[in-house]
């Protein structure tokens, strides 16, 4: 299976670290896009924090994409 580097945050106010993770087959009705770019909000800062409680803080952040 492939690869793709990930940025993920492993416990509450930690540092961003980049990871791999297997790239997963898209499902039916699913596509994959190739990510160029991508941005964090206010909210996924708040999660990093460790400022949003019950929240899965291994997630990568990435709620603004820019893909082709």
């Amino acid at each position: 299976m492939s690869r793709v580097k990930a940025v993920q945050v492993s416990k509450p106010g930690g540092n961003f670290e980049i990871v791999e993770r297997p790239i997963p087959e898209p499902a039916r009705g699913q596509v994959r896009i190739k990510v160029e770019a991508c941005g964090i909000c206010h909210s996924d800062a708040l999660v990093k924090e460790g400022h949003w409680p019950g929240t899965n803080i291994r997630a990568c952040p990435a709620t603004r994409l820019q893909g082709a």
